[in-house]
């Protein structure tokens, strides 16, 4: 005779225990066709064998939350530039601008007899937009003074010097990605647009042939441009503007002895580097970073832009029997319900802590039921956002004592071009407000 415990937990805790005494016959029964239980929870049937005694516990674990200020990370070689700013409630102000490089296609270059330069234009397609984007703001071109190197780490902090006065500007802008325009009677598609000054256009129209002849003798003459908006003023939202577009680079139109409505394109090509400038005092963020509450905060800030990163620790795992098999551990981080002012990911990203203090990958990133996306659940008749992790594999290891229960690193995917942010809840009084971990599994 053997005794059959089962305890089926999924979302909202819910717990359905049968006991009695039964034949295997009537064990296997049971398990095959218990119908609260919407994910298997035994994953190695061998563990099954006739004569075991098979227990299914569970812990609830709540966890310690910290927000840091991120170090300045990699951000050259992007394809998706970032310009706008915000100002957040939560998270302060976000000021977002890049530099580039426009390069020449290769082979000999002839403006012709007569070369008269029209006009000059850069051009950047939108990518998408973060926020409103409806408090218009004044955007600068400045030609650099400081050459970019090829193959070389640029950080999101980086700055290069530039030339006096900016070589273009528009006032009172507010991005419209739904029109497009029409240039010599060729539809293109909806992309930013600015003038820029004669000055840069005949500096290239009249250059040397010698200054033309590669790319290394080009970037001399003009080593690329950097574009930003005032910080007098904060907009609402962050453009986003693709870089390899086949649109986006500056256009010299003019005309010579022999012919008119004639154009020389310089795609931007070559180094790229978003730059990101974030104000925190004042701000809510701010004093969570600076002045953490020993046992932890009650929200965890995360936001792109290089800017916050979280740390997650639970403490309680020390106490998990070790001779145990995990068949189940979610780790599940719940958007603060006041947190609506501007979208937040659709997916974050989760590491490990190694002894040394590093991010390392777990386990079970790569897998299927991994998770971190964006889901949106009822509980209580409440719609909470969350970001669910099954991390089943990762936490067998901990208990084995390949690991150390040194905690988590939580972020936003791409933080050096993406500028969103959340606020996760781990508010003690609030059960449907915290940083939880729910754990299944069965003693050996």
């Amino acid at each position: 005779m053997l005794y059959c415990a089962v305890n089926c937990w999924h979302q909202n805790i819910t717990t359905i225990t049968c006991k009695f005494k039964a034949p295997a016959i009537v064990l296997c029964w049971c398990l095959l066709f218990m119908p609260a239980c919407k994910d298997p929870l035994i994953e190695d049937t061998g563990l099954l064998g006739e004569g075991d005694e098979l227990l299914l516990d569970k812990d609830t674990l709540t966890a310690r939350a910290y927000s840091y200020f991120m170090p300045a990370v990699k951000a050259n070689g992007v394809a998706v530039g970032a310009l706008g700013s915000i100002e957040d409630p939560s998270f302060g102000k976000v000021f977002a601008s890049f530099y580039a490089q426009c390069r020449i296609s290769a082979g000999r270059i002839q403006f012709g007899s007569g070369a008269t330069l029209d006009s000059v234009v850069l051009r950047l397609r939108y990518n998408g937009l973060y926020g409103n984007n409806s408090t218009p703001i004044d955007i600068y071109v400045y030609e650099l003074d400081e050459s970019m190197q090829e193959g070389t780490t640029y950080l999101s902090n980086q700055s290069f010097s530039v030339k006096l006065p900016p070589i273009g500007s528009v006032q009172g802008f507010v991005p419209n990605t739904t029109d497009s325009a029409y240039v010599y009677g060729v539809k293109i598609a909806p992309h930013l647009r600015i003038p820029l000054s004669s000055g840069l256009g005949n500096k290239i129209l009249h250059a040397d042939t010698s200054q033309l002849k590669d790319n290394n003798s080009f970037l001399q003459i003009f080593k690329g441009f950097y574009i930003t908006t005032s910080s007098q003023t904060t907009g609402n939202g962050i453009m986003y503007l693709d870089l390899i577009s086949s649109i986006s680079g500056i256009t010299l139109y003019y005309h010579n002895s022999e012919a008119d409505s004639l154009l020389f394109y310089l795609p931007v090509s070559g180094v790229t580097v978003n730059h990101f400038d974030n104000v925190y005092t004042g701000y809510p963020v701010n004093t969570s970073v600076i002045n953490p509450q020993p046992n932890g905060e009650q929200k965890l800030y995360l936001q792109g832009g290089a800017g916050v990163y979280g740390k997650v620790f639970f403490p309680g795992i020390d106490s998990l029997p070790r001779n145990i098999l995990i068949n189940k551990a979610e780790l599940i981080l719940t958007q603060s319900v006041s947190d609506t002012v501007y979208p937040t990911p659709q997916q974050l990203s989760l590491l490990r802590i190694d002894d040394a203090g590093n991010e390392q990958i777990l386990e079970d990133d790569g897998s299927s039921s991994f998770g971190g996306k964006r889901e949106v659940v009822t509980v209580n008749g409440v719609a909470l956002a969350r970001y669910r992790f099954n991390l089943r594999r990762y936490f067998q290891r901990l208990v084995q004592g390949v690991h150390k229960n040194n905690g988590f690193i939580v972020k936003t995917l791409t933080p050096h071009t993406n500028t969103e942010r959340v606020a996760i809840a781990n508010n003690p009084a609030l059960s449907n407000q915290q940083i939880n971990l729910y754990i299944t599994y069965t003693k050996m």
